[in-house]
């Protein structure tokens, strides 16, 4: 498997293994083995940007958890629905009428994406972000069909499997199966009381008071604007999906079970996406900052703790390859996620203090790092980890907001 790199660590002789493509052009081709040239342009260009190089060393030394089957029923299942969004989408954007959508091939296209995942789990939910479609919002449906159906699939099972322990050995019946296409329509439309205001994503500025009170309406919006012939609860999702599970969610501050389970799996994939939205929202923090505060800090009140404990081993926030900085200087390569603790992941110490790769004969590894209290990570893509062993961290520095004056704090927390 390759090194997750950023572009200010790349250095001279490293061979990608992906090419590097920017706005539909590729800059830089697989297999390349880079010159000081290049690593200086990339540096200066794209020096926030992840690439992906060749560990020949490595590779040999260690085996690396192999997700390339989840990376590619993600990719397929988020771009089959933005396909599918981008018939609405365009509808509204030419200013026809959402009634001449059909709804009805729509519905036949996602349960085919349902059965697909049936048959295809997976159980690392990896998004594939940037599918340059024309909207944002067309994306984002991708990403939240995908996420929630990840989610409800995971519930689902748990259900099933308590349905059948509770059934009466003589029971002939099978146990009732719950239907997951009202929960992938809800999620794949529920910005459509947004389309009005795509404009705003594509700036930079505080809310005006107008702006903010129609964003409080979106999702009452959203759910008038779909036709009746949908399933019920499709609209209800939509209606719901900003509520919390402590009544601090908009736009009607329903609680607890009063939020169907559809609109709470919702509303966490919705929250995840847009926290680390980074190409959209300024203040969008890294998958590891979002889950963290999601399920250990302030924000967990909002969400439903059942829920969010299995999204959690869904998520896995260091991807394989990733090399994170440890507290003693040197560096380790993720080569296996920790489905018990995803912020904990196994790694192999392969980089000394000074960045350089350890010789063969020194390389240490696999560890489970929640088995090795001693190895504490420090950093990763330049981000500071301490919060991951101080639970108090965001307790003081995210209080709960009461409103919002942007777009992200209109989604996140």
């Amino acid at each position: 498997m390759p090194l997750l790199l950023r572009c200010d660590e790349l250095q001279p002789r490293m061979r990608l293994r992906d090419a590097i493509v920017a706005q539909g052009h590729t800059i830089l081709p697989a297999g390349k083995e880079l010159t000081q040239a290049d690593v200086d342009a990339l540096r200066q260009r794209f020096a926030g940007l992840v690439v992906r190089v060749h560990d020949p060393v490595l590779d040999d030394a260690f085996e690396f958890e192999d997700d390339t089957h989840d990376r590619t029923v993600a990719q397929h299942a988020q771009q089959r629905v933005v396909q599918v969004m981008t018939n609405v989408s365009e509808r509204f954007l030419s200013r026809s009428s959402l009634a001449e959508v059909n709804f009805a091939a729509m519905q036949a296209s996602l349960s085919e994406v349902i059965d697909y995942l049936r048959a295809n789990p997976v159980s690392t939910a990896l998004l594939a972000r940037g599918f340059s479609s024309k909207t944002y919002l067309t994306d984002r449906a991708g990403n939240l069909f995908y996420l929630s159906m990840l989610l409800g699939s995971a519930i689902r099972d748990r259900v099933r499997a308590e349905r059948e322990r509770m059934r009466q050995p003589c029971a002939s019946t099978p146990a009732t199966d719950i239907n997951l296409l009202p929960l992938g329509l809800g999620a794949m439309f529920i910005d459509v009381g947004m389309y009005a205001l795509q404009e705003l994503f594509r700036g930079d500025r505080p809310l005006s008071r107008p702006e903010r009170q129609t964003l409080r309406e979106h999702p009452r919006t959203g759910a008038k604007m779909l036709p009746d012939d949908l399933p019920p609860l499709v609209r209800m999702v939509v209606q719901t999906h900003h509520e919390n599970l402590d009544g601090s969610g908009y736009p009607e501050k329903l609680s607890g079970e009063a939020v169907h389970l559809f609109a709470r799996i919702v509303r966490i994939a919705d929250a995840f996406d847009a926290a680390t939205a980074q190409r959209v929202y300024r203040e969008a923090v890294s998958p590891v900052r979002a889950l963290w505060q999601m399920t250990k800090g302030i924000y967990r009140r909002h969400y439903d703790p059942v829920l969010m404990k299995v999204f959690a081993r869904l998520i896995q926030p260091f991807p394989i390859g990733a090399r994170l900085r440890l507290q003693d200087g040197r560096y380790v390569i993720v080569v296996k996620y920790n489905r018990r603790n995803p912020f904990l992941p196994t790694v192999v110490v392969a980089f000394g203090a000074d960045g350089e790769r350890l010789p063969s004969h020194q390389l240490i590894g696999p560890l489970e790092l929640d088995q090795h209290c001693d190895l504490r990570l420090a950093s990763y893509a330049g981000e500071d980890l301490s919060y991951l062993y101080d639970t108090s961290f965001f307790e003081a520095l995210a209080p709960v907001r009461g409103d919002f004056a942007t777009l992200y704090e209109a989604a996140f927390p």
